[in-house]
């Protein structure tokens, strides 16, 4: 019986070095298709900050603005339908400016110095654009204009009839 244990427990301790050597290789070319990333928190790597805008722009493109389309009136009419659109955008404005713009979220930010001339911010930039586009038509829409994040946390619309800022109270609320 002593016999079985240890030879589990060799067997075991083997499969737990063969994993790490694995998770290293793993790692190991995640960090060379980065690029200029590293894993220690002090560059930014260029494909997790990519993923973070895409993943705001998804949301926008794939759940918000879809359900605009099929019926307005009815998204519109839901609470905190346009809060929640602006939030995401302002979210990928956050990660895309190195948190310079927009509402603060967690993650890896973008690099806003020579690094942003590489060719999948550039594309990242479009979609950022169209993105914007239509959150700002739902906005339009009901009645609103974006004003701006205040705080990095606080989204502040404007009533477009009256000119109106509206308290953050009622902003959470559209």
């Amino acid at each position: 019986m002593k016999h079985f244990v240890f030879i589990l427990s060799l067997a075991l301790s083997l499969t737990t070095i063969q994993s790490h050597a694995q998770l290293g290789g793993v790692l190991k070319k995640a960090k060379e298709k980065s690029g200029t990333g590293t894993f220690d928190g002090t560059t930014v790597q260029p494909d997790a900050c990519i993923s973070n805008v895409e993943g705001r722009l998804k949301s926008v493109n794939e759940v918000y603005y879809p359900k605009f389309q099929a019926d307005a009136k009815g998204y519109l009419a839901s609470p905190s339908a346009l809060w929640f659109a602006r939030k995401d955008m302002e979210g990928a404005y956050y990660y895309f400016t190195g948190g310079k713009r927009g509402y603060k979220t967690g993650g890896r930010l973008c690099e806003t110095g020579p690094e942003a001339a590489d060719p999948r911010y550039i594309a990242l930039k479009k979609k950022m654009e169209e993105a914007e586009a239509k959150v700002m038509e739902m906005e339009r829409t009901k009645g609103y204009e974006f004003v701006e994040v205040r705080d990095s946390n606080t989204i502040i619309f404007k009533d477009i009839k009256t000119g109106k800022e509206l308290s953050a109270d009622e902003c959470a609320n559209l």
